[in-house]
């Protein structure tokens, strides 16, 4: 069997690269981080990351109490509040003034 290399391809090979199609590589999607979420309990609610740490939570106050007192804490800071929305509002202004404050040292 003998080659013959007198036939040259009617297409050079920069002509066949241009027209054969180019998988352009997909951008890879970074994973979002979940915003932290409420955990609902009986009587506390707590605020987790996505990692399941808790950032903070509120408390109904003792049974027989008066008045109904929402007591909340995260971080260094605790309060009580008149209702539920109030103090999970409190957590979640808390938490997100911990997370932009600058380091002082």
């Amino acid at each position: 069997m003998q080659l013959d290399f007198t036939r040259a391809s009617a297409t050079t090979g920069t002509e066949r690269a241009r027209r054969l199609p180019q998988a352009s590589p997909t951008p890879r999607r970074r994973k979002k981080a979940e915003a932290p979420h409420w955990e609902r309990g009986y009587r506390s609610h707590f605020y987790r990351n996505e990692r399941g740490e808790k950032l903070g939570e509120v408390r109904l106050s003792d049974r027989g109490d008066m008045p109904v007192v929402y007591h909340w804490a995260a971080g260094n800071y605790s309060g009580a509040e008149g209702s539920l929305a109030h103090a999970r509002m409190r957590v979640e202004e808390t938490i997100g003034f911990g997370m932009r404050q600058l380091a002082l040292f």
